[in-house]
């Protein structure tokens, strides 16, 4: 860009002299001898010789930008390179972080639940509706994994349970899913009930609890856990924390919504268990 300015600069100046000695000469013939030697005159090419000043200093200073302009672009793109790198460092770093973040998590799981084997596995899609809730994950039955096993977090939060498995990938449906249920416990009063997904809750990512006893000592703030009740999960694994105690439209059988623990609609790797102890 700056050489073609500096050429069209040169033929611009080369141009305006030629009109401009165009026009003196075009004076001169038209005022004969006396016009010519005017034309020789201080006064005539003082205002020539501005003109011709002003216009060079103006090229001068284009030129002197485009130059000082294509340094800039070039330190411009220098430096947005470097800032691409140090992006690409932080998300490198902040992968391997979580990623450690995760594994200590499940290293003090797996210590405190010597009983549960667990299958790794990152979440592959989501089911796109609006009332149910499951994804598909990288681990099928040539992993170990059978239809059934209850799905956590690293921290051991429910997440789900494998609804459907091929060789190479399973289908989780979660927590919120209007078809899940599972047995649930009150871990500070020792009250049983059921955790189920609702339809209403669904929106506001909540899971119900029912069948509560009269006289339990459910209050709001309390943990849910499972019961392990039925096999099909083992007892202890942390479902979330009661948020509000309701009644129905009847005004009878009361239930509760719970908080999940597990931050089901934002999951990326899970941990399926494959296998694990009953309680006695």
């Amino acid at each position: 860009m700056k050489d073609f300015i500096s050429k069209k600069g040169i033929y611009i100046a080369v141009a305006a002299v030629v009109v401009a000695i165009a026009a003196a000469i075009s004076v001169a013939v038209s005022g004969g001898s006396s016009g010519f030697a005017s034309l020789l005159s201080e006064p005539f090419f003082k205002p020539v010789k501005s003109a011709m000043t002003s216009l060079v200093n103006s090229l001068e200073h284009v030129y002197d930008y485009m130059y000082r302009f294509d340094e800039l672009k070039a330190e411009n793109d220098r430096l947005k390179a470097q800032v691409a790198e140090l992006e690409q460092d932080y998300r490198e770093y902040t992968e391997i972080s979580e990623e450690n973040e995760r594994l200590r998590a499940l290293l003090g799981f797996a210590e405190r639940h010597e009983n549960i084997v667990m299958e790794p596995a990152s979440v592959l899609s989501w089911t796109a509706s609006n009332f149910s809730s499951s994804f598909t994950v990288s681990k099928g039955s040539s992993s170990g994994v059978e239809l059934g096993d209850p799905v956590i977090t690293e921290n051991g939060y429910l997440v789900g349970q494998v609804t459907s498995v091929t060789s190479t990938s399973s289908t989780v449906t979660t927590i919120l899913d209007t078809t899940f249920r599972v047995g649930a416990l009150i871990y500070e009063s020792g009250d049983t009930a059921v955790a189920s997904g609702d339809f209403e809750l669904f929106k506001e990512g909540r899971v119900k609890l029912s069948y509560i006893g009269e006289g339990s000592g459910i209050v709001t703030g309390s943990t849910v856990v499972t019961s392990g009740s039925g096999g099909r999960f083992p007892a202890g694994l942390m479902i979330g924390k009661i948020s509000g105690i309701l009644v129905n439209s009847s005004g009878l059988d009361p239930y509760a919504v719970v908080e999940p623990s597990a931050n089901v609609r934002e999951c990326a790797h899970i941990y399926i268990i494959t296998d694990f102890a009953v309680s006695e």
